[in-house]
């Protein structure tokens, strides 16, 4: 391993260390209690029971009266707020996840079949949440799309045809998560403006610049003269940066766009529903509704760095961070990105049972 490859793996590994430490040192596991009439320096963990509590002390348990265990204020740890989950809330809601994978998958399919890549909305649908089962095991969200492509890629669109082009659904690929990423951005920011106005809106700002320089970065693309670059277009970086080029100056491609963009805008209320959902189902309520959305689309920006398999550790910091300056306890915020996790894991489950029972030809490799 080279240099800058050692120092990239300490680095990632130093980054998840970091986000491990903060969500251990912030979350509590149990409720944390303390006499209203004390400094709330004196809390403490705490288990419930049916006929009282017990104080979990330094000095050993202590259990008291459920009369005294209601006199006590409590930040709520993520294994109660977990345990006191509406469950049939979360089936509903795992219930729009799916359906907003679906509107993800007819998303990508705008931005494929314009270029000759005919595959169903449900074929696509199927890639994507079996990347999702790979995904779970690879650094952040680029893992998962490494796994679009090459699956994408491997099989012909129909029987009988050529393969996909590389350079073609690799450009889709990217060019899917400009547009999601940029919709996810401007709908917080609207939302972010809607409850907590302009004022101290600096990330609102800088997350509506984001669909603003995706724009701009759209426009270079399909009118700088390329030509006049001639390792753009010729040798070994020409064979792939060409095709990718040419995908994004089609003429058809501001429609494509403009219909991924108007599919993007249901998933992204879809997934700010979700989270709003989750919130509402662990029995929270929180004060600053803004950062709800505001802080979920940041969540979004850095569960795709690539970190741990996974954006373990990254991913988790960032949902107490964010719900936080909503109002909501550590442990409520940190429930509710174990939630979304949890979801995230049924649908690469689900991938990985498609994955497994997908029919081969005969003879063929297993994978």
């Amino acid at each position: 391993m080279s240099a800058r490859g050692r120092a990239g793996r300490i680095l990632t590994w130093a980054l998840a260390i970091v986000a491990f430490a903060f969500v251990a040192w912030v979350v509590p596991v149990r409720d944390r209690c303390w006499d209203p009439r004390s400094p709330e320096s004196t809390r403490v963990s705490v288990s419930r029971e049916d006929d009282g509590c017990i104080l979990h002390l330094r000095t050993g348990d202590v259990r008291i009266a459920a009369t005294e265990c209601a006199a006590l204020r409590c930040e709520p740890g993520v294994a109660s707020t977990l345990s006191h989950a509406r469950i049939g809330v979360l089936a509903a809601l795992m219930g729009l996840y799916m359906f907003g994978m679906l509107m993800w998958a007819a998303r990508w399919r705008m931005l494929l079949s314009f270029a000759g890549i005919d595959m169903s909305v449900m074929q696509l649908w199927r890639v994507s949440i079996e990347a999702q089962a790979g995904g779970i095991l690879l650094p952040g969200g680029i893992g998962g799309d490494a796994l679009r492509i090459a699956s994408v890629v491997a099989r012909p669109t129909r029987p009988g045809e050529e393969r996909a082009p590389t350079p073609i659904v690799v450009a889709s690929v990217l060019l899917d998560r400009a547009i999601g990423l940029s919709v996810i951005a401007v709908v917080a920011a609207g939302m972010g403006f809607a409850w907590g106005g302009v004022r101290d809106a600096t990330l609102g700002f800088v997350l509506a610049g984001i669909p603003v320089a995706v724009l701009l970065g759209l426009v270079v693309l399909r009118r700088a003269p390329a030509a006049r670059f001639r390792w753009l277009v010729e040798g070994r970086f020409g064979r792939v940066a060409g095709p990718m080029l040419d995908y994004v100056r089609d003429p058809r491609a501001p429609g494509a766009i403009a219909r991924a963009a108007a599919l993007s805008l249901v998933v992204a209320v879809i997934q700010f529903a979700v989270i709003r959902g989750l919130v509402f189902a662990l029995g929270a309520e929180p004060t600053a509704e803004k950062w709800v959305y505001v802080g979920g689309a940041m969540v979004f920006i850095v569960a795709a760095v690539p970190a741990l398999p996974g954006a373990w550790g990254t991913a988790d910091a960032a949902w107490v961070f964010f719900l936080g300056l909503a109002g909501l306890p550590a442990g409520i915020a940190l429930a509710v990105g174990l939630l979304w996790r949890l979801f995230w894991y049924l649908t690469a489950i689900a991938g990985a049972v498609l994955y497994v029972a997908r029919r081969r030809p005969s003879g063929g490799p297993a994978g």
